[in-house]
């Protein structure tokens, strides 16, 4: 019974640190995201701060081999997690500016290490990757937000926005992420609009990366896997042809 819980946790253990980890990354990645605007209830905000620790909590795994860089993702996984959760206690706009901060700072550090995953290994380019680049993609969007969140608790009238309950409601972080995703695919609704230097800067920053990222490295990467499943088709093919002819001759 030990032996078989053991070969079960090694088989988990290894699928997260190699390239399946970056496919389930995706998956968690997309709940955590995506969840909280479909339904707006005390209990809905609590799932979603569920989902935000569980996607901390394996990005921190995923992040890296090394007990160091590891380290001290977890330790700013954990400050991220905590001021997260207190919000919902007793919200303040000191509890969210630090939580903001701690989280900026991991997902920095999170989207260098899957790119070095993505990018680093030397092997195929497999789907798992690619899964992994969409993620890194996803993330820009997080990263954004919380910039934006920032710039709009630090600097006065950093974006013009539309009207919200309250100025550290959670619905107005929602909002900015909305902008920071339609800024990141070029779409520009209008609603929220950067009335500040500092936050135009770092929309036209986002919007440069948003074009340039999947038309050039998400779209190499697409490419040389399609490549190489054509070359290994073009492989298996000639290998067949050339059993098939020796059969003949025989």
């Amino acid at each position: 019974m030990n032996s078989h819980l053991s070969r079960i946790f090694g088989k988990l253990h290894n699928s997260l640190w190699e390239e399946t980890g970056l496919s389930f990354f995706l998956y968690l990645l997309f709940l955590s995201l995506f969840l909280a605007p479909f339904v707006d209830s005390l209990p809905a905000r609590l799932l979603t701060s569920l989902c935000f620790s569980l996607f901390i909590f394996f990005g921190v795994i995923n992040m890296s081999q090394q007990p160091t860089i590891r380290f001290f993702g977890g330790v700013i996984a954990c400050v991220a997690v905590v001021l997260r959760w207190m919000r919902h206690i007793m919200p303040s706009p000191a509890i969210l500016k630090f939580g903001s901060l701690a989280t900026l700072v991991f997902m920095i550090m999170l989207t260098i290490m899957i790119l070095m995953k993505v990018f680093g290994n030397k092997g195929p380019v497999t789907g798992h990757r690619i899964r992994g680049a969409i993620a890194v993609y996803l993330l820009f969007g997080i990263i954004w937000s919380v910039i934006y969140g920032l710039l709009d608790q630090i600097l006065p009238n950093a974006f013009s926005l539309p009207a919200v309950t309250d100025e550290y409601s959670a619905g107005r972080q929602e909002v900015l992420t909305y902008f920071s995703f339609v800024t990141l695919t070029t779409l520009g609704y209008g609603e929220v609009l950067p009335t500040h230097e500092i936050s135009r800067m770092f929309v036209i920053i986002e919007a440069l990366c948003g074009q340039l990222y999947p038309a050039t490295i998400l779209a190499r990467l697409v490419s040389l896997e399609l490549t190489q499943k054509h070359g290994c088709s073009s492989v298996n093919g000639t290998s067949n042809s050339g059993r098939t002819s020796g059969e003949d001759k025989t």
